[in-house]
């Protein structure tokens, strides 16, 4: 008998939950706002003009709702009142691929399949990851990973302690972070890349419009970059600690700055700009492809 109440007890967090499966027309680039504090929250775009839901969600969360009109429609789970929120939301959303999508999931791990709209995340904790083609894609975390995959406009991904990789395909990127690495490698040309960081290291790997600019700016960490050996840019290099180590070059291009740890060069006729700087750390200048 004490055994069957044992496994009672333990099933009852799980029948506890509560089944989600919700839907309504929307515009196809409609905005669409999710709120979700913990659990997991897959994200899709298909090809229909509305939004469906499906998926769990502890009570002890709060309530789920989704409102709005066919131009904005908010969705989530709604903390009950007086309590903090406790307990996991599990939820599978589809959105049409033109939607502008807004999720605020502070310690959710967030999945992403964006078919072209605009996509921005908040999170804290939670791991966060785009795959697929967007426009405009923003993402903020605080010790959570970042990951973003496939194709897109202009990104902008910034977190404190985590983890940042970007792949792919992008017109512009912007990342950074405080301690975190920034791990990047993209498969086209791209025309601006800003990665910034206090402590963590910085590897980009991939290739440069013809007027495209590089910076790369770290106290602590290591910069690595891996370009195409006949790329024409100019490079401006600042390795104060670490020094530089130079397999992209011909040594006789590397001229010293105005003073030790910073090196001034041209490849080619010039065009792209490449700007390196960090203070403790070293500078490593690779071809692409070795």
């Amino acid at each position: 008998m004490r055994g069957g109440l044992l496994l009672a007890c333990l099933a009852a967090p799980l029948a506890a939950q509560s089944p989600v499966n919700a839907g309504m027309a929307v515009a196809p680039a409609a905005a669409i706002r999710v709120v979700a504090p913990a659990g997991a929250l897959r994200i899709t775009a298909w090809e229909r003009d509305s939004v469906q839901v499906r998926g769990r969600v502890d009570p002890a969360m709060g309530r789920f709702f989704l409102t709005g009109t066919r131009e904005a429609v908010k969705l989530g789970i709604e903390a009950p009142d007086k309590k903090p929120p406790e307990g996991s939301a599990d939820l599978e959303i589809l959105i049409p691929a033109q939607a502008r999508l807004w999720v605020q999931a502070p310690d959710a791990d967030v999945e992403l399949t964006p078919g072209g709209g605009s996509v921005a995340v908040l999170s804290a904790s939670g791991r966060v990851r785009v795959a697929g083609r967007a426009g405009d894609i923003s993402v903020e975390s605080l010790d959570g990973n970042i990951e973003l995959t496939g194709q897109g406009r202009d990104a902008r991904l910034r977190t404190a302690s985590g983890t940042i990789v970007a792949r792919g395909v992008l017109r512009e990127l912007h990342a950074a972070s405080v301690s975190g690495p920034l791990l990047v490698g993209m498969e086209g040309p791209v025309e601006r890349v800003d990665l910034e960081s206090v402590s963590g290291e910085i590897a980009f790997k991939g290739d440069l419009t013809r007027d495209g600019t590089l910076r790369a700016e770290t106290h602590g960490g290591d910069i690595e970059l891996r370009l195409p050996p006949d790329l024409a840019a100019t490079f401006n290099l600042t390795a104060y600690g670490g020094g530089l180590v130079n397999d992209l070059v011909a040594p006789e291009l590397v001229q010293p700055g105005a003073r030790k740890g910073e090196w001034k060069f041209t490849t080619g006729p010039g065009g792209a700009s490449v700007t390196v700087r960090t203070f403790k750390g070293k500078v490593v200048l690779r071809a692409k492809g070795r």
